[in-house]
């Protein structure tokens, strides 16, 4: 690994694992995103109207985009956050059962690839360990200071990071894998298989099973994404449809990957330029800089903030599109610029330089192999009767019969909303002497709940609510808690309101700690395509993903299951 970046991330961390978060809303919106494609649209939606609003010169198709890019950003962060990695298999069992509304990942040395990442943490603990402990949250924190705020691990950024451990791309991918992000696809496995955007044309699937003449190009797609001909099909009836039955068995599949494999993530829309050198020149001359008119807008708007630094705006740029990869962004990645930035620049109290490691209120897999592949595909089988010698008609083509895609779905439990004590806090007062910060119990209501009756919060709702869910005269132990979305108090309606919590001064005295309340939270079943429920009270999204797979393993002429 090269000196250069050595150590770059190995930055203390403040609080325990599990609280270090790529996202900046709500837990529950974020997991919302994570699992309903309606919570997608709706955000979608909100998103645009709001960059609408701000940035006007935006038209309504660009506010769109910028939406769905900030959707898909927010969507990864997601899976980022809930995710916490192990190399100790006992810590991770422990950790199951103590958060089960989280993600555990365990890094197994018995398998080829993990232990290639086992090895590249052994050999840098500076990067990956805190106060000399592996931390699940500081290795999420190195990788995504390769990936960006895109949250995804685009061809370059792998490349950059097996270049700086010293490792091979798969290695790189599979860790990345494990953090959660998401990794950009190489195409260069379609080519080979013959499998590309339209690999056989409508006329020749349709010639195949009527058994008329037919001729088709067969297309292979390259890793920058061009095609080249690869081969032409002809049949006339019966002739050749053997050879079509082969070529059909290994290319189905591969058209059914195609949505899940097609990648355009690697687009440098700085042209070359450096963060730097964008900020410098500020709008002049922007159009030769920066591709897109809608990206352009985006730029302006962020060169325009008034409460941050030139410099504080490259590092947010640097920092959007990996501060350990180089230059090159792509739009995804600059629409986290523009959300950092936005943060920020409402927030002037925030040093940029701090953002990656503010803290915030707050699945693994384990497959033998590294090709990246979370979705479980058939071969064709013929349909009964198409093989008959009777059949003189010419119609002897194995056909795919469809498939039940398996879904996912939530039984809703109680919802609640994720928070961290923070206690021991070292800081300064007025006159520059050392005081001890933390948070306590009416804080924590002023900061996290608001009438529902849109009427400001007096002393005495505050102190009612705060008794209500902690208790009289009681303090707080540091750790995981949960405040309920709503509660009623003396005929009163109060609601979860995610703002602000202010630290205050702890006394050196022994407190009375309120015991944290547990909620019945969600669980999750695997349903069929008629939404019938195979099997039911799991506790994650990851262990009904896990018995989708191997109900779609199973049954391979059935169902299938393509993981969100």
């Amino acid at each position: 690994m090269t000196d250069a970046v050595k150590g770059v991330a190995a930055q203390p961390v403040k609080y325990e694992d599990g609280q270090y978060r790529r996202s900046r809303l709500d837990r529950l919106k974020a997991r919302a995103l994570k699992e309903s494609k309606e919570a997608r649209n709706v955000f979608q939606e909100e998103k645009a109207k709001e960059y609408k609003a701000n940035i006007p010169e935006l038209t309504d198709k660009q506010a769109d985009a910028c939406a769905k890019n900030t959707m898909k950003n927010e969507k990864a962060a997601a899976v980022v956050d809930d995710r916490m990695v192990y190399i100790d298999k006992a810590e991770m069992e422990a950790a199951e059962k103590a958060m089960p509304d989280r993600e555990h990942v365990y890094l197994n040395p018995d398998k080829k690839f993990d232990a290639k990442v086992c090895r590249i943490i052994a050999d840098n603990p500076e990067d990956f360990y805190v106060n000399g402990k592996f931390s699940s949250d500081q290795y999420k924190r190195r990788l995504g200071k390769y990936t960006g705020y895109d949250n995804k691990a685009n061809l370059d950024e792998i490349k950059t990071a097996a270049s700086d451990y010293g490792v091979g791309n798969r290695t790189i991918r599979r860790a990345m894998k494990r953090a959660g992000y998401e990794r950009e696809k190489d195409l260069t496995w379609l080519y080979k298989s013959l499998a590309a955007l339209g690999v056989l044309g409508a006329g020749a699937g349709v010639g195949a099973v009527v058994g008329a003449d037919f001729t088709s190009n067969v297309y292979g797609i390259h890793n920058n994404g061009s095609n080249e001909l690869l081969d032409t099909i002809h049949t006339s009836n019966a002739v050749g449809v053997g050879a079509l039955r082969g070529l059909l068995a290994s290319v189905i599949p591969a058209i059914a990957l195609a949505a899940v494999v097609k990648d355009n993530g690697g687009k440098d829309i700085f042209n070359g330029n450096t963060a730097e050198e964008i900020v410098a020149k500020g709008e002049k001359n922007i159009e030769t800089r920066i591709s897109g008119e809608k990206n352009q807008k985006i730029m302006k708007s962020i060169l325009k903030m008034k409460n941050i630094s030139d410099e504080d705006k490259a590092f947010i740029l640097q920092l959007a599109y990996g501060e350990l990869t180089g230059k090159k962004v792509n739009d995804r990645e600059l629409m986290a610029a523009y959300e950092i930035a936005k943060y920020c620049d409402e927030h002037p109290e925030i040093n940029p330089k701090d953002y990656d490691n503010l803290p915030v209120p707050k699945p693994g897999d384990d497959d033998d192999d590294d090709d990246d592949d979370d979705t479980v595909v058939v071969t064709p089988v013929p349909i009964p009767g198409d093989d008959d010698d009777d059949d003189d008609d010419g119609n002897n083509t194995t056909v795919t019969p469809p498939l039940c895609q398996l879904s996912i779905g939530k039984n809703n439990g109680v919802k609640v909303h994720d928070y961290y004590v923070r206690a021991g806090v070292k800081g300064k007062d007025k006159q520059g002497n050392d005081i001890i910060k933390g948070d306590n119990p009416y804080n924590i209501v002023m900061g996290k709940y608001k009438r529902a009756d849109g009427k400001a919060m007096s002393h005495a709702d505050i102190m009612a609510l705060r008794n209500e869910l902690f208790g009289k005269n009681k303090g707080l132990k540091q750790g995981n808690i949960q405040l309920p979305d709503t509660k009623t108090v003396n005929g009163v309606d109060y609601v979860y309101n995610d703002g602000n919590v202010i630290l205050g001064t702890v006394a050196k005295v022994k407190l009375n700690y309120f015991k944290p309340i547990k909620y019945q939270g969600d669980s999750y079943n695997v349903q069929d395509c008629s939404n019938n429920v195979l099997i039911d009270n799991l506790p994650s999204q990851q262990k009904a993903e896990e018995e989708a797979q191997k109900i779609a393993k199973e049954n391979p002429n059935k169902y299938i299951f393509l993981k969100p």
